[in-house]
């Protein structure tokens, strides 16, 4: 068992045995939040707090009322999500997991995670399930967001020419209090005292981290009200704002957004590195199983063509002719120069580390059967790459968090709920 887990196992053991039958606590529309939910979201944070060498909070009733607030907000997430057609399939759970392991150190994949946390009292299928809500409320936000902006590419050359990509990075920390997507003039003021009692706090020596677990509204909430590291070029103008004017303790004045109110620490700045990646010059062929030839035939198929271009079949034609991918298959295939990271993970895994100009054995993803080939690898400098998206990314992320707190706070005001 990784050292870190192993550490607070016996914490945990403790908390199993004291837990009380499971319960329903709350209803969203139609959807149970569990007792046992809380526990397990406890149980995961703390795995990621002991991994970050983060204090965590004690763990009481008011706690476990915010985990309860944060629960709530995304059963009513997802199930807009599904509402909204929605859906993720194994293979992106899968991927999820695998983040997840490489975020908690752990070695092994998918199996070795469930080694490490079912020890722990986390059921595996429970936190496969909150993956896949993990991913379906990524999915609906981005829409959200993408509904409520567009970007030309006259914005982003301004972008460029006014302000150029990179600003470096700041890490941050946020107190945040919450106002309603509607509020009234009685609520903002409510909302305004609140974090103006929580900077005078702050003003007389409270600790930053201690007081945003207690009291912010933010999703960080529970870590301390950590953002990580951001890059300047993407904050809000509020938040870039607000940056020039912190205290000897890197925290801001109070300010607000669309959302509400905000506090934020400034907790260490570096520049934006050049970061060196690999990209690949691919070509594939895809085949899709459908109504006529099932999964097995489909492999049975790729198997023949692979035979065909070991004995001398030309690649871009067979591609032409057979692929199912209406983008490439016109290409002979191409897929052009790309970082292998972006693809699917058994894709990329080939596309990584196959020698060139080697066809690939049949490769299974959720699109179908592929069979690959590299033409040529090279590195080059990110920053240099897809500078217009990427000024369009920035203008988009400057945008993105107000737009999601206050359309979270839509759905769950127009959601039925009922705490037990």
């Amino acid at each position: 068992m990784n050292p870190v887990l192993f550490a607070i196992s016996l914490v945990f053991a403790t908390l199993a045995h004291a837990a009380p039958l499971d319960r329903v606590v709350a209803i969203v529309e139609q959807s149970p939040v569990l007792a046992s939910d809380i526990d397990n979201r406890l149980t995961l944070l703390q795995i990621q707090s002991a991994r970050q060498n983060r204090s965590f909070p004690e763990v009481n009733t008011d706690l476990r009322t915010r985990i309860l607030d944060r629960l709530i907000d995304e059963q009513a997430l997802r199930n807009e999500a599904i509402r909204q057609g929605f859906s993720v399939t194994d293979e992106q759970v899968n991927e999820g997991l695998l983040r997840l392991a490489q975020s908690l150190g752990v070695d092994g994949g998918i199996a070795s995670l469930a080694r490490e946390l079912t020890p722990l009292g986390l059921p595996f299928d429970r936190v496969r399930e909150e993956t896949r809500t993990e991913l379906l409320i990524s999915a609906v936000q981005r829409r959200a967001v993408s509904n409520q902006i567009s970007v030309s590419d006259q914005e982003a050359r301004a972008l460029i020419e006014r302000e150029g990509l990179n600003q470096g990075q700041v890490q941050l920390s946020e107190i945040f209090v919450a106002l309603p997507s509607a509020p009234t003039p009685e609520q903002i003021n409510q909302g305004q005292q609140r974090i103006l009692g929580l900077a005078q706090a702050l003003e007389n020596g409270a600790d930053f981290d201690q007081l945003a677990t207690q009291a912010s509204d933010g999703a960080q909430a529970i870590t301390g009200g950590d953002l990580g590291w951001r890059e300047v070029s993407g904050l809000a103008d509020a938040f870039r704002n607000a940056l020039t004017g912190t205290n000897s303790r890197g925290i801001t004045q109070p300010f607000r957004s669309r959302a509400g109110f905000h506090l934020l620490q400034l907790n260490g700045k570096r520049g934006s590195e050049t970061v060196l990646i690999g990209e690949a010059l691919a070509r594939h062929i895809l085949l899709r199983p459908d109504a006529i030839t099932d999964v097995e035939a489909t492999r049975l198929r790729a198997i023949e063509l692979r035979t065909e271009l070991a004995g001398g079949a030309d690649f871009g034609e067979l591609a032409k002719a057979f692929s199912t991918d209406p983008v490439s298959a016109s290409k002979g295939g191409l897929l052009g120069w790309s970082d292998p990271s972006l693809y699917v993970p058994a894709f990329a895994a080939q596309v990584s580390n196959l020698p060139l100009n080697t066809v690939s054995e049949p490769i299974e993803t959720r699109f179908g059967w592929h069979l690959i080939e590299v033409l040529d690898r090279r590195t080059v400098e990110s920053e240099n790459t897809g500078q217009l998206q990427r000024a369009k990314q920035i203008i988009i992320d400057r945008q993105a968090d107000e737009i999601i707190a206050a359309w979270t706070r839509q759905v769950v005001e127009s959601s039925y709920i009922e705490r037990l």
